[in-house]
């Protein structure tokens, strides 16, 4: 069996320190090969013991087979997507919705709006509908990160709180088409309250294109085909990515992440330990 896939399979009865080890081996292979023991057990914060039981429990003599193993962990080739069946149509559609959102992007301004998440006393993040689960899903990381984040998604609860904000706070509005009313009557409230408004949408000329103070612009997928249910929220999505990408480069919300992924993972392996 292919070391990596092991490892994979085996992270849930391994105690907690081990997994921080084996987490580091599947994330990173490569610089793992590169390291000696020590240095491996200082960059996870585990004892070099710990590190030992791991490698026995993979089947390995001692560290140096295990990187062997690795190296000789070829990756495993794509399968090649058939022309013209349904998967390279949708292959097709997602390849399209990311090249053109890429063209629009400036990763400049991407910072900037990093800096201003990075600098707020809280950030609220609203979407109604589809965009209601991507606000939902980004606050989670947000708040993973240490950053007070708050998915708002019903728009009574947007008046509200665009109501009680100020200048320190952030509104990071989600909508593809940017015309949706109560939020855009939100964000605008939130607006005059003092606080900064992100807006991402797929429609330039929007509402919510015009009013935010750091509009940024993804394909709309309604303009590449509009007759198949396919995911709406995947140019936004490819945006938020970036952005948390970038967040991460500080190394506060890199340790803030970390700590939390291994508070998750324990709370789902605690009763193989």
């Amino acid at each position: 069996m292919k070391i990596l896939k092991k490892i994979e399979e085996d992270l849930p009865s391994l105690s907690r320190q081990e997994r921080k080890v084996a987490l580091e081996i599947i994330q990173n292979p490569q610089k793992v090969q590169t390291m000696n023991i020590t240095t491996l057990a200082k960059k996870v914060a585990v004892s070099n013991a710990t590190i030992t039981r791991f490698v026995k429990k993979m089947g390995c003599h001692d560290f140096y087979e295990l990187k062997l193993n690795l190296a000789s962990n070829c990756p495993v080739e794509s399968k090649e997507i058939s022309k013209g069946s349904i998967a390279d149509e949708v292959f097709s559609f997602y390849k399209s919705v990311l090249g053109d959102t890429a063209d629009r992007i400036d990763l400049d301004e991407l910072k900037e709006i990093v800096q201003v998440i990075s600098n707020c006393r809280r950030i609220y993040v609203f979407g109604i509908g589809s965009s209601g689960y991507t606000a939902q899903e980004m606050a989670q990381r947000l708040i993973r990160m240490g950053i007070a984040a708050y998915p708002m998604t019903e728009s009574h609860i947007m008046y509200i709180t665009s109501g009680i904000i100020n200048k320190d706070d952030v509104i990071l509005a989600l909508s593809t088409s940017g015309s949706t009313t109560d939020l855009n009557k939100a964000a605008d409230l939130a607006q005059q309250s003092g606080a900064k408004v992100i807006g991402i949408t797929g429609v330039e000329k929007s509402h919510l294109y015009e009013l935010a103070d750091y509009p940024v612009l993804v394909k709309n997928s309604e303009f590449i085909d509009n007759t198949h249910f396919i995911n709406s929220q995947f140019a936004i999505t490819y945006v938020l990515d970036i952005i948390t990408t970038l967040l991460l480069d500080n190394s506060t919300y890199q340790e803030r992440l970390s700590h939390t992924v291994e508070i998750v993972m324990d709370n789902k392996f605690r009763n193989n330990n």
